[in-house]
Formats: structure tokens, C-alpha cells, sequence
């Protein structure tokens, strides 16, 4: 099995930006972006300057406890666990509660100080700490993202959770239905362009692979919304329908259950996510993020 915290550090050396200057009074978005880039090039310093300037000029806002965020990632991420553990104190501080506007912010404290728990305290603290914080999460996008942290500590080699579908495009299909064969899910949403990007070479492993008996489920759920407009669920599942079968064109009857509490549980808040289950139903695989054909091939 690879590193507990493999695919998270993955995912964080993707997102980031190149370096970029930070002006004097960032405007909205501004610090955010310039402290990322500054942390992608391993300036921890500069981008501390950056947030520590903000605050003094613009105050305590979204932005800036978004950038705190970045800090605390990067901080443990370079190894200055200190440092980390300072800046999560501060926005535990600044976000007593989940709020509907600062769970980005609240999820980087909570994913950093799990990462600090298994390197202080091991894996079992970690999990312990994790399980609490989801058990009080309340937006999904948010328990999901828990939910990844602990799935990246745990899930490999454990039993796959069942697969739930409120709803469904094709045949209603559950991993229990799929028994004795090794089951590929790739968790996506309609909207996502890295999703999407994905689709032909998912077409040449179901091709490939399908006839070997690979089966492939790919679950997403509802967002409320289609083009950032307030929809119903039956607009939008006529818009999940839409999408998949124009951008997915080489994995008919592939199964889309969807269903809300599947992705929380698989911690699909970065999409797509993929996990692989075993024959016996064992989860050999869980990636949140992009992997190269390469990759799932072996």
C-alpha cells in the first residue's frame, strides 16, 4: 500500500500555481493565488509576508483565512510542523463552528491537523480525530472532503462501502450485483472539466479490460444547479444524463448511480476520485485525483 497521505500530496502539487507576486492590498482572490504560487516554488516565507501584510491592511475575511489555509498546508507539507500547527490554531480559532462560506478554510485546518496527529500521535489518533469532526460536518461538499482524509488513511485493503443510488442513470446496479468481478468506480460531477478530460482513455480500459470482466461504475450525485442556476433534482438529473452521454460516449450501459451519501462516503470532494475494488470486494486502489492511463492500467 502507498504512503497514507500519497495521492493527498499529489493532488496538492497539482493545484498549485507558479509563482506569482503579491501586491501590496491583494484584491479578491489576489492573496490566494499569490500564496499558492509562492508555496509551489517552496517560498514558505514569502508567503507568510503576504498574509501577514494583508491582515494588517484588509482585516480578517474569507480570503484571507482561505490563504491561511494555504499556509497550513504548505507549512506541514515542507516539513515545518510548527508552523503548520500555528496557523491551524488560528483558523480554529477564527472558525469556532462550520460556516456555509469558510468550509474551505475549515477543511484545511481539519485536513492538516490530521496530517499532524499521525506524525505526532500515529494513524489511530489521526482516524479517531477525523470520525469526530465528520460525525459534526453538515454541508456534504464538506464532509466529503473529511471523509477523503480518512479514506486516504484507511480504505485501501478494507471492505468497499456499497454503492447507494437514490437515483440512476441505466440499470440500477450495486457493487453487491457485481460480485466476483473487479469493479473500476470513477466518481465525477456533470460540471467538471477534469472529469471530462478523462473519458477517452476510460473508453480504451473499458475496451480493453470489459471483455477481461472489468465492470465500471461511475457515481456522482446532485449539486443543485446547471450552469450556475438553482434547478430542481429532475433538471438536473436530465442534465447528468445529457452530459454523460455526450462526453461519455465509449462506456455505454455503464451504470451512474447517483446518490449523495455514496460520494461523502468515498470523500469525492475533488473530482474525479477513483477506487478500485477486488474480486473479493476489497478496495485495492482510492485516488482522488486525475491518474494517467498508465496508472490504471496496472
Amino acid at each position: 500500500m502507498r504512503s497514507a497521505w500519497t495521492s493527498s500530496s499529489f493532488v496538492f502539487s497539482a493545484l498549485v500555481l507558479g509563482a506569482l507576486s503579491v501586491p501590496s492590498v491583494a484584491s479578491a482572490g489576489d492573496l490566494v493565488r499569490g500564496v499558492r504560487g509562492k508555496l509551489s516554488a517552496g517560498d514558505l516565507a514569502s508567503g507568510e509576508a503576504a498574509v501577514e501584510r494583508y491582515r494588517a491592511e484588509t482585516g480578517v475575511d474569507k480570503e484571507y483565512l482561505e490563504a491561511v489555509g494555504w499556509l497550513a498546508r504548505g507549512a506541514e507539507m515542507l516539513g515545518r510542523r510548527e508552523k503548520a500547527a500555528a496557523w491551524v490554531a488560528e483558523l480554529r480559532r477564527e472558525i469556532p463552528a462550520e460556516k456555509d462560506d469558510l468550509t474551505i478554510a475549515l477543511g484545511a485546518a481539519i485536513e492538516v491537523e490530521g496530517r499532524l496527529r499521525v506524525a505526532s500521535e500515529g494513524r489511530g489518533s489521526a482516524i479517531r480525530f477525523l470520525e469526530k469532526e465528520l460525525a459534526a460536518a453538515k454541508d456534504p461538499a464538506f464532509r466529503s472532503r473529511i471523509s477523503k482524509n480518512l479514506n486516504l488513511l484507511g480504505l485501501e485493503g478494507q471492505k468497499a462501502p456499497e454503492i447507494g443510488a437514490q437515483e440512476t442513470l441505466g440499470r440500477k446496479t450495486r457493487l453487491s450485483d457485481l460480485a466476483g468481478k473487479p469493479v473500476l468506480l470513477f466518481f465525477w460531477a456533470n460540471w467538471c472539466g477534469d472529469c471530462k478530460a478523462e473519458s477517452p482513455k476510460l473508453a480504451r480500459l473499458n475496451a480493453r479490460y470489459g471483455p477481461k470482466g472489468l465492470a465500471m461504475l461511475a457515481p456522482t450525485r446532485f449539486y443543485g444547479e446547471v450552469d450556475g442556476k438553482a434547478v430542481d433534482a429532475a433538471t438536473e438529473k436530465d442534465a447528468v444524463a445529457k452530459v454523460w452521454a455526450e462526453t461519455y460516449p465509449g462506456l455505454p450501459g455503464v451504470p451512474v448511480p447517483i446518490d449523495t451519501e455514496t460520494m461523502v462516503r468515498y470523500g469525492a470532494s475533488a473530482t474525479p476520485t477513483y477506487a478500485l475494488v477486488d474480486r473479493k470486494g476489497v478496495v485495492r486502489l482510492y485516488a482522488p485525483t486525475r491518474l494517467s492511463e498508465a496508472e490504471l492500467s496496472r
